[in-house]
């Protein structure tokens, strides 16, 4: 039972319209249709033994990136324009006066727009189910990529929830929600080439490749791939880069014992889940305390 009453008023408006299915249909159109084009194209002319193997995992792998991508282009839209359309309709005040708490608002607009992207992720596995026809991908492989695109769906939805809070009309919150979602998206790898070539000197003259940036954990096509088997590598940066030293080590001409084996970094999707946490917490809470009626500068407003 919803005991939320703005997320029972949200999905009731958003189950109603023509709009809803037409965007599943579309939504599964294009996701099928990129992973059968995929399958058409790598079996033209053969198929057979270990191909079948390695074909299952690239349209696993398609199919993860591809609907992170659009998730990425869905969420910022139908969650920017939540409290900013409502002042612009000039309900919100009549909301506010209600009785509930401003975390009630926040939560209710917060689910009943993540629903919406959580029914297309289900509506899809369906299609993740054919890749298990390979024998490729397990069923750990598909939890954790539903888990990354959950967890993706959420962040970007309260990233959009903050700007509409913060922006008073709604054109304005939509274009900066797009504009941080290109950031986690593209941003952050243009970012972390540009480090690696600034760095790339330093470490040519060690003779090792220089170390992943940081700034890759916030990016979930990254995150995504490094969830992938191995064997699949479609994402820059997915994959740690091992940097090995000299394992002896000489001082005044006399051999020093190895150290030991330094210990392996976190995969991506695990920082980058725990980046995700502490995203969604901050603007959720910046929401909450921008739409408090009583908050101090915000009285004369609704």
């Amino acid at each position: 039972m919803i005991v939320n009453p703005v997320l029972a008023k949200e999905l009731r408006d958003r189950v109603r319209t023509w709009r809803s299915p037409l965007l599943i249909t579309i939504y599964i159109l294009v996701l099928g249709g990129i992973g059968g084009l995929d399958y058409y194209l790598q079996t033209r002319y053969s198929f057979g033994g270990t191909q079948a193997l390695r074909l299952g995992l690239m349209i696993f792998g398609i199919l993860a990136v591809v609907q992170l991508v659009l998730i990425a282009f869905l969420t910022p839209g139908m969650t920017a324009s939540i409290i900013s359309g409502e002042r612009e309709r000039q309900t919100w005040p009549l909301l506010l006066v209600t009785r509930l708490s401003p975390l009630s608002i926040v939560t209710g607009k917060l689910l009943s727009a993540i629903s919406y992207i959580v029914l297309l992720v289900i509506v899809s596995m369906p299609i993740y189910s054919t890749v298990f026809l390979f024998g490729a991908v397990a069923m750990r492989d598909l939890l954790l990529v539903v888990l990354i695109s959950l967890v993706t769906t959420v962040t970007i939805a309260s990233i959009g929830l903050f700007c509409s809070a913060l922006f008073k009309r709604t054109i304005t919150a939509i274009v900066i929600s797009y504009l941080l979602t290109f950031f986690l998206f593209g941003g952050t790898l243009i970012s972390a080439a540009l480090i690696q070539n600034l760095n790339m000197e330093k470490w040519s003259r060690l003779n090792q490749p220089p170390p992943i940036p940081f700034i890759v954990n916030l990016n979930p096509l990254v995150a995504v791939g490094s969830a992938l088997p191995i064997g699949v590598d479609i994402v820059p940066f997915s994959r740690p880069v091992n940097v090995q030293f000299s394992t002896r080590t000489f001082i005044n001409g006399q051999p020093v014992p190895a150290q030991a084996k330094p210990a392996e970094p976190r995969p991506v999707w695990q920082v980058n889940l725990m980046l995700d946490a502490l995203i969604i917490l901050v603007s959720l809470g910046l929401t909450v305390w921008l739409i408090r009626p009583l908050r101090a500068g915000n009285k004369k407003g609704g």
